[in-house]
């Protein structure tokens, strides 16, 4: 009968670790959500860091030791919430057949971003840490180089769904304005019913079908006129 192998002290010390960091990962996410958690229902500015720390269930101390600053945390959440959109579209492309499907496949995958909650707290830490004048120049350089990778799919990806149209002056931005205004307001109107001029039940399909017929034919114009 064969014994049980017997963990050597570098095997224990190896799995301590790797237990370890797991634990790290698991507690930092907490903080992270618990951030997004606390700007979302009091505001950038009144999410204190014990607020935070409450909701994540560990102390200010353990925020400090993963963190450093409240400051250090907001910027972790940008990283955080710009990291989880690259990561979801990294793999994806544009293919569609006709201008409309390469428009529904856009705001499918923008939709996938800008209407989610965690991308109201994204915005509201940017526009906050942008404006602050305590906000350092390592800070704000950190800060573009995080909005740089998302763009860079961005741009990728309304190159893919606009094709020739591409090279009209100001589309490409226009159209994605559009778009992220569309994921936003998804959002507005789930919170503010009274608000709603449509009703709820199919809302978000019947608007992206028409918002993508709405582009698709002057798309198609420009990308003829441009080849």
């Amino acid at each position: 009968m064969r014994r049980p192998e017997i963990p050597t002290a570098a095997k224990r010390e190896a799995v301590e670790r790797t237990a370890s960091t797991n634990s790290d990962l698991a507690a930092r996410e907490r903080v992270i959500d618990a951030t997004v958690s606390c700007i979302l229902e009091l505001g950038f500015y009144r999410a204190s860091t014990n607020e935070i720390a409450r909701r994540a269930g560990v102390t200010w101390g353990v925020i400090q030791h993963y963190f450093g600053t409240r400051e250090a945390l907001m910027l972790a959440v940008l990283q955080s919430v710009a990291g989880q959109f690259v990561e979801s579209v990294d793999d994806k492309h544009i293919d569609g057949g006709t201008a409309v499907e390469r428009m529904e496949q856009l705001i499918d995958i923008f939709l996938g971003h800008y209407a989610q909650p965690a991308y109201i707290a994204h915005l509201q830490i940017l526009l906050n840490m942008d404006r602050d004048p305590r906000t350092s120049a390592q800070v704000r350089k950190i800060m573009l180089e995080v909005a740089e990778r998302s763009n860079v799919h961005v741009r990728r990806l309304l190159s893919e769904a606009l094709g020739g149209a591409t090279k009209i002056p100001d589309l490409s931005t226009t159209v994605f304005m559009v778009l992220r205004g569309f994921g936003l307001n998804q959002q507005l109107l789930e919170t503010m019913s009274y608000d709603a001029l449509v009703p709820k039940q199919d809302r978000v399909k019947r608007q992206r079908r028409l918002l993508a017929q709405l582009l698709a034919p002057y798309i198609e114009y420009s990308a003829a006129e441009g080849s």
